[in-house]
């Protein structure tokens, strides 16, 4: 059962230089999560103290001096230990802008090989920091142009969009904990534009190489398994659970402000409605209504962060008023509706109060 923190210190950054980012500082000396997930990659320096937490089933527990993974849509509640505090910085990076990264250094790593393996002997120099043009032999002769991605690589040397996955979600790493500090620092202090940028680009670098699995589908694009006569029967079941799940997730997307009832998500689905239940809180981690919950939280940060007064955010987002609205943003964010508006604000300093009493 989550708590109203009675000391909590919360600040976020929405800085327009890094769209892919939002940065977060905060204390809290009470248990003030329930269960929840974020649409982002979380990745969270631990200042002080220890916390105690639940990812999908698992307990895990981060202390000062670690870093804590958590990949989108992963089900967790992370509080501090009984009788203490922690305090932490927390990075949501844009998990579409990781994926792309990703799938450049993979395609940088290919071009890298490509170019020094005798049989291909064209010159193959991908476009790096130094602004060095990738150059395509086998392309010219045919008279295609390769089309530049958002790095300068050929579209064709990007990996799909693959979401990388994390190692481990708690870890010791002093250079990592280095560099996502430092972007935070020029962050916080409002450094240039190249600065910000090359800091975010170096930390995410350093968390792919070190703390994330190889991409999927690393394997040689033209080895291809021979297809099975048939699936298991477990493999048509997984795969009938997902096309129901997916569906019923859109359902609950289209219609995140409405009264979804749960007669319409079974009939959906085809189902009756405790199948539905536990096949949907079994493949998400969430039953339905908390799932529609979080997504009216995460349409209302937006809303928020693009200036609507919190009473027209509540309406919007299909909560019954700003009292409920304020606190359900609360308790699967820690933070007030107005304290997630002053993110990024100018003039809003550590310490400032808000007009519900808690602490900026």
């Amino acid at each position: 059962m989550s708590r109203t923190p009675r000391h909590a210190a919360v600040r976020f950054w929405r800085d327009p230089d890094l769209p892919e980012v939002e940065v977060r500082r905060s204390s809290y000396n009470e248990e003030t999560f329930r269960r929840h997930t974020h649409a982002a990659y979380s990745i969270g320096i631990m200042d002080g103290g220890a916390a105690s937490f639940m990812l999908e089933g698992a307990p895990h527990r981060a202390v000062a001096g670690q870093l804590v993974l958590i990949e989108p849509d992963r089900v967790h509640a992370c509080n501090p230990d009984r009788d203490t505090f922690f305090a932490y910085r927390m990075f949501y990076v844009d998990p579409a802008w990781l994926a792309e990264l990703a799938g450049q250094a993979e395609g940088q790593a290919e071009l890298a090989t490509t170019a020094e393996t005798p049989e291909h002997p064209g010159p193959a120099r991908a476009r790096g920091a130094s602004g060095e043009r990738t150059e395509s032999g086998t392309r010219a002769e045919s008279g295609e142009r390769d089309e530049p991605g958002a790095s300068g690589l050929p579209a064709d040397c990007l990996r799909p969009a693959t979401l990388p996955r994390f190692r481990a979600p708690v870890v010791d790493c002093a250079q990592s904990m280095a560099a996502w500090s430092a972007l935070y620092d020029a962050v916080s202090r409002g450094g240039s534009v190249l600065e910000k940028q090359s800091l975010l680009v170096q930390a995410a670098e350093l968390l792919l190489a070190r703390h994330c699995l190889p991409v999927s589908g690393a394997g040689s694009a033209t080895t291809h398994a021979p297809p099975a006569e048939a699936p298991p029967l477990e493999t048509a079941a997984s795969l009938e659970t997902t096309v129901i799940v997916k569906a019923v997730r859109r359902h609950l997307r289209d219609h995140m402000a409405d009264p979804v009832r749960l007669d319409d998500l079974a009939r959906l689905a085809g189902r009756s409605r405790c199948h539905l239940l536990r096949m949907f809180q079994q493949a998400t981690g969430l039953p339905p209504h908390a799932y529609q919950t979080q997504l009216r939280v995460e349409a209302a940060k937006g809303l928020l962060a693009a200036g609507h007064s919190i009473s027209h955010v509540a309406a919007e987002t299909g909560f019954s008023d700003q009292s409920h609205f304020s606190r359900v943003f609360r308790d699967l964010t820690g933070a007030t509706p107005r304290q997630y508006q002053q993110g990024g604000a100018e003039g809003v300093a550590p310490g400032t109060a808000d007009t519900t009493g808690s602490v900026v």
